[in-house]
């Protein structure tokens, strides 16, 4: 109780938390408890998921969007078969943030183009005289 109210007010910053919980000892309690804790909120959810099937549907589409957006990914990236070859750090980092930029612009053009065409049909689904012309161009 008094490390989570010394978190919760402020009183002890989190690393010193960790930093204590790893340089414990096997025995010590409060390693032990935590660990225990956790091992009961890990079951918890794992229950829960096999019981409901909306929380496994909520997991199932994160799982899928984290799929598409690496395949995205190292579509882009094509050279070198989506691998880092350079060695140092800066170089890498740069490749990694200008991938993550492209990858953004992408998903946010396609967020606005799909957008842009769900309106469209809103518009001609209520109007049906304009039903007629299926042109998206815009």
């Amino acid at each position: 109780m008094r490390v989570a109210a010394s978190l919760k007010n402020r009183v002890c910053p989190a690393h010193v938390v960790v930093q204590r919980l790893a340089n414990s000892s096997p025995s010590d309690r409060l390693a032990k408890a935590l660990t225990m804790l956790g091992r009961v909120v890990k079951t918890i959810y794992i229950l829960k998921y096999f019981n409901e099937e909306d929380l496994r549907n909520r997991v199932q589409l994160q799982l899928n969007r984290g799929e598409h957006r690496h395949s995205l990914a190292g579509w882009i990236f094509f050279a070198d078969q989506g691998e880092f070859r350079t060695g140092n750090y800066q170089g890498i980092m740069n490749k990694a943030s200008c991938l993550s930029l492209v990858s953004n612009a992408i998903l946010v053009w396609n967020t606005l183009q799909i957008a842009r065409i769900v309106e469209t049909l809103r518009v001609r689904l209520s109007n049906p005289r304009l039903m007629s012309s299926p042109d998206f161009s815009g």
